[in-house]
């Protein structure tokens, strides 16, 4: 009697697990914790329609800006990237800072964060939706804003041979990383920056919401990617159409052609924000470019590349 009760309750174990690895799976938006480093760690993430274990996925993941969380990435990003998803097949990963900053470590100092292992906790993520979800270790992908895009950056000379492509907004590299990786691991890259903002300078120097010491123009962040990424030198410049003339900004574009692409979207006047178009009955938004929705544009460019 004992022996069939201990089976019966192994067997109700064993189902119980079943179900919540398969609700971890099902589509839409997900929450959860991880412990790392002695910490919980927060993430969100989405699963497409039609989801199947069997079909290797890309993986695409958005770190949020100083201030913000996962649910605001999910909340920002989520009407663009979703429908991508969807039409790709591709899970998204929201990852959440510890006090709402990420240890980019790009120069500078934040107290909060300094001792946290960013890199480490991101990575062990990375590896975890490849192992559980079976995500496609060569189509991994990167983007972020602000401070996630400097975590983007700290993340393409720590782990590049993890990413398949980079995309950061609103951010710049700093001149210590880039002395210190002047040849690390090339990765495609889709920058996109505005020269009014007036939190990451398209002038360079430091930034005043912080401690980091100096982060590069958007000129010599181009440069250095130009020369880390082996492209060429003379670029294809177009101008977007200037279908919102009342937002006061353009879009330029440079492209660096080569194996490992650099694509500059340098918005023209452009503040610390990020492009879109705008809705049907909503005003414009002072600072905001909305010629281009830049989350649809930094998406297809990111997934068109493999390791």
């Amino acid at each position: 009697m004992l022996r069939n009760f201990s089976l019966l309750v192994l067997c109700v174990i064993s189902i119980t697990q079943l179900l919540f690895a398969q609700n971890l799976k099902t589509p839409g938006i997900h929450t959860e914790t991880v412990k790392f480093g002695g910490l919980d760690r927060k993430y969100m993430y989405y699963i497409p329609q039609g989801y199947n274990e069997k079909a290797k996925l890309p993986v695409v993941f958005f770190l949020h800006g100083m201030g913000a969380s996962a649910q605001i990435g999910v909340n920002v990003l989520g009407p663009q990237f979703h429908a991508r998803a969807e039409r790709d097949k591709a899970i998204v990963v929201y990852p959440e800072a510890t006090s709402k900053h990420w240890n980019d470590k790009l120069g500078g100092s934040y107290p909060l964060t300094d001792s946290v292992n960013d890199v480490g906790y991101i990575s062990s993520l990375i590896d975890l939706f490849i192992k559980e979800f079976k995500g496609d270790p060569s189509r991994i992908y990167v983007s972020g804003s602000s401070n996630g895009g400097m975590m983007t950056y700290r993340l393409s000379v720590d782990i590049p041979g993890k990413i398949a492509a980079a995309a950061p907004f609103i951010s710049s590299i700093s001149d210590e990383v880039a002395a210190q990786f002047p040849s690390a691991e090339p990765i495609p890259i889709i920058i996109t920056s505005g020269t009014a903002d007036t939190v990451i300078k398209w002038s360079g120097g430091p930034i005043r919401v912080t401690r980091t010491a100096s982060i590069l123009s958007g000129d010599a962040n181009v440069a250095y990617w130009v020369k880390r990424n082996g492209v060429s030198a003379k670029p294809k410049i177009t101008t977007l159409p200037d279908i919102e003339p009342g937002d006061k900004s353009t879009v330029e574009v440079q492209e660096y052609k080569g194996k490992y692409d650099v694509v500059l979207y340098k918005i023209v006047n452009g503040h610390h924000q990020h492009p879109t178009l705008r809705e049907a009955g909503k005003p414009l938004v002072p600072g905001k470019n909305m010629d281009y929705n830049s989350f649809e544009r930094v998406w297809d460019f990111m997934l068109s590349y493999k390791k």
